[in-house]
């Protein structure tokens, strides 16, 4: 039986210089026809009426503490959705409304169709990885970037520097935002034990062929050198 695949909204935002950055905001279904935007993106009325038909918007997710540019106008728009974000997100946006920090006890309505996990050892950025059971899919945001075809030569450059240009990788920028190796390592080899299928990422291509196997192998520069990933029981 074929598993169905999670939907996914996707925006090309624009950076310093003029570089063009792809960014997606993924929906997490859940019961009773509910949804969970996951880093959420400019949200125009057709983009809502999309996303109206696939349910109704219950949660707003900032997963780290850098995906929350548009976090605020997403409130806004769907002022009944309670707002997930990091704890230290309270701190940095005191502007932003946050209801639930995602390090705290978290809505049963949330965790009855997904895992969240905290990914420990690097608080700068803070970042939670969402598992969607039903779909067998790991949504990511900053852990790993799969952009095959950057545009513009200056994405091109920004890419390269950071070691991510076409291809699936960590960016360099993890060396110094991870403070504790050993527990960054342990979270992720958590992260790899889930029984996904489907990598979905923040930015850039899906990876839906191996995507554990390559999970791994973008990770080997922190996980220990003859890490092996068995694939869990389903």
């Amino acid at each position: 039986m074929s598993v169905p695949s999670l939907p996914a909204f996707d925006h090309t935002q624009r950076l310093a210089l003029g570089i063009r950055f792809p960014a997606r905001m993924t929906v997490l279904p859940l019961e009773g026809n509910q949804l969970a935007l996951v880093s959420p993106i400019p949200i125009d009325d057709a983009c809502a009426a999309a996303i109206a038909r696939l349910g109704e918007v219950a949660f707003l997710i900032a997963p780290n503490l850098m995906h929350h540019l548009y976090l605020g106008d997403a409130a806004r728009r769907y002022p009944a959705a309670r707002v997930l974000a990091p704890g230290g997100l309270i701190a940095k946006r005191p502007d932003l409304r946050v209801d639930v920090p995602l390090d705290g006890a978290l809505p049963p309505e949330l965790t009855q169709a997904v895992d969240v996990l905290r990914l420990e050892g690097a608080p700068r950025l803070d970042e939670f990885v969402f598992h969607h059971r039903a779909t067998r899919s790991l949504v990511v945001t900053e852990l790993v970037f799969n952009i095959r075809r950057p545009s513009g030569w200056l994405a091109h450059v920004l890419l390269a520097v950071s070691g991510t240009r076409g291809r699936l990788a960590s960016s360099r920028l993890w060396r110094t935002l991870v403070d504790d190796r050993q527990r960054f390592a342990a979270s992720l080899e958590r992260v790899l034990a889930l029984p996904f299928e489907t990598l979905v990422v923040a930015h850039g291509e899906r990876v839906t062929e191996d995507a554990r196997a390559q999970l791994a192998r973008a990770l080997r520069w922190i996980l220990p050198e003859h890490h092996l990933v068995a694939a869990p029981a389903r």
